[in-house]
């Protein structure tokens, strides 16, 4: 649950950023990112720091470097933009000129016309047009590649989405371990197993992880992101003026902001967090829709389900949120602590009207072991041992399987019977009993019961052909 917060969160995030997309210039903001997420897979530290608003300040960091990015259709017009009534814009503090990332089939034009601009004398401190080289950075992607980034549908925006969807996997995989090797530790599980156990699970999240940040992605370049506008707003002036200014502010990572900029920060993020929550949902249900179809869960089953899991993707949102004063070990609990109580609030509603398949199935199954045990005369310690049998071996999957057959009941005895009638093997043979056998068991019989306290009583109270019967 930690580990799917964390991703939806992240993947919020990343919407509430590309919003900018849609811009007029959006292809601009999608340069930035996407050259960004690049210099990050090749080591390098890079950081987005354009959203702070600074004027003529830097869009990117990257290894202490302050850099600009202009993504024009020609390098002229790349170079036309940094300058602003005949002098150059972006300088450093220390007073030479910040490097200027251009698209990388404009490189050699823009170097050109940033050269004919220190002939002019406009770029202060410099007078060398090589210099230019230095100035003008060539950018990772063509002018072409970063407008289709910015739309949906695209081959480069799928695999902008994809690499998006990796770090954040990275994350939500390092949670998701680390719990689930905690917890399987202290489930007295031995390292190899705890190891194994967690791996699997990080994948696990780290695989939904990826799809829902591609899906998310998709849909916020299709536009879903506009038409929540008036719905996120409304939410957002529901929590009222401290409410939404606290939770604003939390998240952004420049300075505090206030007044109406806030709201809009705010219902923003609701947005991001609605169409993750929606493309969260879409995708762990999935499965659900299938089984539907393959007829392995029924109608009402899958209402429940998609309605619990939509149910703890809100609470636990809603709980990292609540839970954000104390970074991560906040975050973690309320996602867990949001998650759950939503769970089960959901569930416990619905249980009233959706009865789940698995406990219908289960309640067949126990009639048919009743059936079984009966048949096959089971021992106490056979009862004990299938049952054992059968509670680690029939999974979810099995009972969908049941579910989906024509005969419920010959499925259920199938599964039992055959651990039943191997158990019985193991039963020491018995030999057929002679008269001899029954005679000497008979006399054995008697002589215990006349050598008892309760017989001599029996015989004065005239019982004893009525105790005899009884207990031979």
């Amino acid at each position: 649950m930690a580990g799917m917060i964390h991703r939806n969160i992240s993947n919020a995030a990343t919407v509430y950023g590309e919003e900018k997309f849609h811009a007029s210039r959006g292809h601009g903001f999608a340069a930035e990112r996407a050259n960004t997420f690049y210099d990050r897979f090749k080591g390098h530290d890079a950081q987005l720091i354009g959203d702070n608003n600074i004027k003529d300040g830097a869009d990117r960091i990257v290894d202490g470097i302050n850099i600009q990015s202009k993504y024009c259709a020609t390098g002229s017009e790349c170079i036309r933009e940094c300058f602003s009534d005949g002098k150059f814009r972006y300088m450093n503090s220390d007073g030479t000129p910040m490097q200027i990332e251009v698209p990388f089939d404009k490189y050699d034009s823009a170097v050109q016309a940033m050269q004919e601009r220190i002939r002019r004398g406009e770029v202060p401190n410099v007078s060398n047009p090589e210099e230019a080289k230095d100035i003008v950075r060539q950018g990772k992607f063509t002018y072409e590649q970063v407008r289709n980034i910015a739309k949906a549908g695209t081959v480069e925006s799928i695999a902008y989405d994809a690499v998006n969807g990796m770090i954040i996997a990275t994350g939500a995989f390092g949670i998701t371990t680390v719990l689930s090797f905690a917890v399987s530790v202290w489930n007295g599980d031995e390292i190899e197993i705890a190891l194994q156990n967690a791996v699997a699970e990080g994948l696990k999240v780290s695989g939904v992880t990826l799809i829902t940040a591609i899906f998310a992605g998709q849909l916020t370049k299709a536009g879903l992101n506009s038409m929540l506008v008036g719905v996120s707003e409304g939410m957002a002036k529901a929590l009222g003026t401290k409410g939404y200014t606290l939770l604003a502010n939390a998240f952004n990572s420049g300075k505090n902001i206030y007044g109406a900029a806030t709201m809009k920060s705010m219902a923003k993020m609701l947005r991001g967090n609605i169409i993750t929550g929606v493309a969260s949902v879409a995708i762990l249900s999935t499965v659900d829709v299938v089984n539907v179809f393959r007829r392995r869960i029924s109608g009402g089953q899958l209402l429940k389900n998609v309605a619990n899991t939509t149910a703890t993707t809100i609470g636990g949102t809603v709980g990292w949120i609540a839970g954000s004063a104390i970074p991560i070990v906040g975050q973690i609990a309320g996602a867990f602590i949001g998650g759950t109580l939503a769970n089960k609030a959901t569930s416990a509603v619905l249980d009233n009207f959706v009865a789940d398949d698995a406990d219908a199935m289960v309640e067949i199954i126990e009639t048919v072991f009743v059936r079984i045990t009966m048949e096959y005369l089971l021992t106490g310690h056979e009862v004990e041992d299938t049952v054992d049998y059968m509670s680690k071996n029939i999974s979810g999957k099995e009972l969908k399987d049941m579910y989906a057959s024509d005969d419920k009941e010959y499925y259920a005895k199938m599964l039992i019977q055959t651990y039943v009638e191997q158990k019985i093997l193991q039963r020491e043979y018995i030999k057929d009993i002679t008269a001899e056998g029954l005679q000497e068991g008979l006399r054995m019989a008697l002589e215990n019961i006349g050598n008892s306290e309760e017989y001599e009583n029996s015989f004065e109270n005239g019982e004893l052909s009525k105790y005899v019967v009884m207990d031979c």
